[in-house]
C-alpha cells in the first residue's frame, strides 16, 4: 500500500454522524490535504451532513451520510473509524486490503495482547490476528512508529469516560500498553468534575 502522498488524500469516515465523526468532519474540512469523499452514518443514511450539523454546511453542502458496504471504501487513502467500542474489530478485516491507512478511534486495537481485552474491555477480541499490526497513536511517545504506519489505534479524549468519582492517579504499571517500557516513568492524573 502506498504512503499518503503529497497531494490531496481521499478520506472516508465510518461513524461520521456521531460526535467524534462530526469532529473528524470538521477537522478534515480544515485540512488542506484531506478530502472527505465518503461519510458513513447508518442511522442517518441518506441525510445531508448539513442538516444534522449546520455548522458543517459550508464544508459539506451536498454530502450525504451513506450506508456502509466495504466496496464503498475501495481505493481511499485513509479511513477513520469513529465507531463505538467493539465495532471496529468487525470492519477492519473487511477493509484492511481495500484502503491505504486505517485510523481507529475506539479501543478495539489499542492493546497487542488479546488476553487483556476481557480484563479491560469485558469481551474477547474477534480479530486478534491484526492486533500487533496496529501502532499506538500517542505521538508524544510513539512518533517514529506512527510515521508511515498503515494501521493506527488512537487514544481519544473520551478514553476514560467510564471512570466515575474523585481524581484517579494511575502509574505506568496500571496502564496496559503494546509498547512495554515506554511508560516507565509516566504518571497520569485524571480529574473529573
Amino acid at each position: 500500500q502506498e504512503p499518503m502522498g503529497s497531494g490531496v488524500n481521499k478520506v472516508g469516515i465510518m461513524g461520521a454522524s456521531g460526535y467524534t465523526g462530526a469532529e473528524l468532519l470538521r477537522l478534515c474540512a480544515m485540512h488542506p490535504k484531506f478530502d472527505v469523499v465518503w461519510a458513513g452514518g447508518e442511522s442517518h443514511a441518506g441525510d445531508q451532513i448539513a442538516d444534522l450539523y449546520p455548522s458543517l454546511a459550508a464544508a459539506y453542502p451536498e454530502r450525504i451520510y451513506e450506508t456502509y458496504m466495504p466496496q464503498n471504501l475501495d481505493g481511499l487513502d485513509i479511513v477513520f473509524l469513529a465507531l463505538p467500542h467493539g465495532i471496529s474489530q468487525h470492519h477492519v478485516p473487511e477493509i484492511y486490503n481495500r484502503v491505504g491507512h486505517i485510523v481507529d478511534l475506539s479501543s478495539d486495537f489499542r492493546l497487542h495482547e488479546q488476553d487483556l481485552y476481557p480484563q479491560w474491555y469485558g469481551a474477547v477480541h474477534d480479530c486478534p490476528e491484526l492486533l500487533d499490526k496496529f501502532v499506538y497513536g500517542l505521538p508524544e511517545l510513539f512518533r517514529s512508529e506512527i510515521i508511515g504506519a498503515e494501521l493506527i489505534a488512537l487514544i481519544t479524549e473520551n478514553c476514560f469516560d467510564d471512570l466515575d468519582g474523585p481524581p484517579v492517579r494511575l502509574s505506568s504499571q496500571d496502564i496496559p500498553t503494546p509498547y512495554n517500557g515506554k511508560l516507565e516513568n509516566l504518571t497520569i492524573c485524571l480529574l473529573y468534575t
